[in-house]
């Protein structure tokens, strides 16, 4: 105890030189100072601890007169979870110079292992390192320092600017080279620079070998440039490009174009019934947010494409749609239409919420993917606000909102609509479990007509009421057990009951815009049944709820129809729509089961069946399938889906659809797939009746990926 104390007293002489704005402390068995050179030695399990460094080593000296510090192995030196060992190395604290013999330096956060022969400090963020290895593997493994793969270079040097430039570079697995250059550059800092990113390679039944080789320009801190050159054999060439900025929180912009003059004329693909004729083919989506102020918002979404085709025979890559779905999603929180949507949207709109009430102004533009562009209705502009429900006379709330749009298109009647809904409720908690809600709603539509035949303009109006009253209540019950985590379940049963009614209106001589221009007269009753069996859970002293089975049943009866006069003896009232049943199964996060249906009582009996099943576990393996039956529509189609690990890191993957009524596959994919702790790769056949796909994708971890 003497002995360390002895040492705390010699803290601030021996290391304070090391640095004038940080402690710093020693624990060694020996500690030597000598006055005359002002040298201090440190021996036998040497400890340096400072705010934000710790080095171990059996020796160490630091020469006060200038500034020097050396260590002698096997020495080892940690900050912030990252650390670097070595046999020998040495700093001089004045002008950042030093070196390190036979150093290994890992940086925990990306898992990079740095290994070099020697690795010298030549200033301020300026390096140079000698036959160097950089891999993400585990460099030494069950005595063996081979990692799955790595870069080996000559001579390595980090400039100040952030450029790594190294000589005589290999690519290797294990000791294997694969790859060679007698030069490489490139960024290591964290801010981005221009340059090449990793090529991608496809080939295809329809597009033959293909090679896209992406280039980033880094045009400032704020914005930057992507371009996707991309050559087909059998397609040609395709022009991709990504463009980003992002100047706040709020203000941001991504744009993407993909663009090919196809030398591939189009038999019908996909069997879609539509057969292209355009030889320009094009995709361009954005998406931009603005910010107005505190609270209005600017928002634009671009989605304009040549032919729906395009969006399945050019789906892979980074520009692809799954990918540029995910993007958006990820930095926008909104997505892309769907793949298969028969109207491509872009969207200008200005939103403002204030209080309880909404105002939003947008213009849209529909790409037809299906008819005329010249025959395709766009609202240009419209105008809603909105008053959300707020209590007005004890009981009583009222809501309303207001709607002006113009409708237009290039071909056929135009005209303005003008929708201004009130709405007044009673709702009023009579019985604890129940609650219920009356409401009557006034619909008044202005139309302003522009006929474009011999009718002209036209001024017309349209009134009517609605009447929607609702009830439900909720009855749970709790029982109590342990297993494991689990202290019980709960059961909760939710009838609910809704009348609906709306008179008959004539309006046959109205213009038809939207659907809502033709509200069909109702007079119907609604009744369901919800159940959810839900596991009660308790884990560090908090109880959680998590839902096991859901079950839905409902239907309707259509007072209307029940009182229909019948044309005919042969007709019949069919007042009761069909029964619906949903189920809804999770277990254990390994088992999911969803089964719906739908039941008819008028000769046509079970209507609709779907069933989707999956069972997972904790090894990434997976089976499942889905059963598509709809008796009215004439579709019965069964998928399959699968992911099996054979043995060690190895995978095989497939999905299959095939549908029943065409008597064919609608595609299969096959994937094979190998997964290392460092890198994982796989390769993967896609087949429809119209193409063949094969794309291999390799990912270095830490350091991107290669291929599909």
């Amino acid at each position: 105890m003497k002995r360390k104390a002895l040492w705390g007293l010699l803290i601030l002489l021996v290391l304070f030189p090391l640095s004038s704005r940080a402690a710093w402390k020693i624990e060694a068995k020996r500690l030597i100072y000598y006055a005359q050179t002002r040298v201090y030695v440190a021996e036998e399990e040497v400890l340096i601890k400072g705010e934000e460094i710790t080095i171990l080593c059996p020796r160490a000296r630091y020469e006060a007169r200038i500034d020097r510090l050396i260590l002698w192995g096997p020495l080892k030196i940690i900050s912030d979870g990252d650390w670097l060992e070595g046999r020998f190395a040495w700093l001089n604290l004045k002008t950042s110079r030093g070196e390190i013999l036979d150093g290994h330096l890992f940086l925990a956060k990306d898992r990079v292992h740095v290994l070099a022969d020697k690795m010298e400090r030549l200033g301020p963020e300026v390096y140079r390192a000698e036959k160097a290895v950089i891999t993400t593997c585990d460099v030494c493994t069950e005595g063996k320092c081979q990692p799955d793969w790595s870069f080996r270079c000559r001579k390595l040097t980090i400039t100040s600017v952030g450029k790594a430039k190294a000589r005589h570079v290999t690519f290797n697995i294990k000791r294997l080279p694969l790859l060679y250059s007698p030069y490489v550059s490139l960024s290591v800092k964290k801010n981005r620079q221009s340059g090449f990113l990793f090529p991608r390679l496809v080939h295809g039944s329809r597009e033959g070998f293909g090679v896209e080789i992406p280039f980033f320009w880094n045009i400032n801190d704020s914005a930057d440039l992507t371009f996707y050159p991309y050559y087909t054999g059998k397609r040609g060439f395709m022009l991709g490009l990504e463009g980003r900025y992002a100047l706040a929180a709020r203000q941001k912009g991504t744009l993407r174009v993909r663009y090919l003059k196809d030398r591939e004329k189009d038999n019908d693909y996909n069997n879609d019934g539509i057969v292209r004729t355009n030889q320009k083919r094009y995709w361009i989506t954005g998406k931009f947010d603005h910010a107005l102020g505190k609270r209005a918002n600017l928002h634009l979404d671009l989605d304009l494409l040549s032919d729906r085709d395009f969006l399945y025979e050019f789906a892979g890559g980074p520009l692809g749609f799954t990918m540029s779905n995910q993007s958006y999603l990820k930095e926008f929180g909104r997505g892309l239409d769907e793949i298969n949507s028969r109207y491509r949207r872009s969207l200008l709109w200005l939103n403002y919420p204030r209080g309880g009430y909404f105002f939003q102004t947008e213009a849209a533009y529909y790409d037809s993917q299906v008819k005329t562009q010249d025959t395709t209705m766009m609202p240009l502009p419209r105008v809603y606000l909105s008053r959300l429900t707020a209590p007005f006379l004890g009981p009583i709330n009222l809501r309303f909102y207001t709607e002006y749009v113009y409708w237009w298109r290039e071909e056929g009647f135009r005209g303005h609509r003008m929708d201004l809904v009130p709405e007044a409720s009673l709702s009023s908690p009579l019985w604890a479990p129940l609650d219920w809600r009356l409401a009557y709603r006034l619909r008044n539509t202005h139309y302003f007509v522009n006929w474009r035949d011999d009718r002209g303009h036209e001024h017309l109006t349209r009134t009517l009421y609605e009447i929607d009253a609702r009830a439900g209540m909720n009855l749970s019950r709790s029982y109590s057990f342990h297993f494991r985590n689990l202290t019980g379940l709960r059961h909760l049963l939710r009838p609910e009951i809704r009348y609906f009614y709306r008179p008959p209106v004539n309006q046959e001589d109205f213009p038809e815009f939207v659907l809502e221009d033709r509200l069909e007269p109702v007079n119907r009753l609604e009744y369901r049944l919800i159940q959810f069996v839900s596991a009660r859970e308790q884990r560090a002293g908090s109880v959680r709820f998590t839902d096991l089975l859901r079950i839905w049943v409902w239907q309707s009866y259509d007072f209307r129809e029940a009182s229909r006069k019948l044309e005919s003896s042969e007709e019949q009232r069919r007042p009761f729509s069909d029964l619906f049943l949903e189920a809804e199964l999770r277990f254990l996060s390994s088992l999911y089961l969803r089964a719906e249906t739908s039941y008819n009582f008028y000769g046509l009996g079970l209507a609709t069946a779907n069933l989707t099943a999956d069972l997972r576990n904790s090894r990434g393996e997976y089976v499942g399938f889905d059963y598509r039956w709809d008796q009215a529509r004439n579709v019965k189609q069964f998928n399959f889906r699968m992911r099996y690990n054979p043995w060690r890191a190895f995978f095989f993957s497939y999905r299959g659809e095939y549908s029943f009524v065409r008597d064919e596959m609608v595609s299969s994919t096959f994937g094979f797939e190998y997964r290392a702790r460092c890198w994982w790769a796989t390769f993967t056949i896609y087949h429809n009746p119209d193409e063949t796909r094969y794309s291999f994708y390799v990912n270095l971890l830490g350091i991107g990926g290669w291929g599909r």
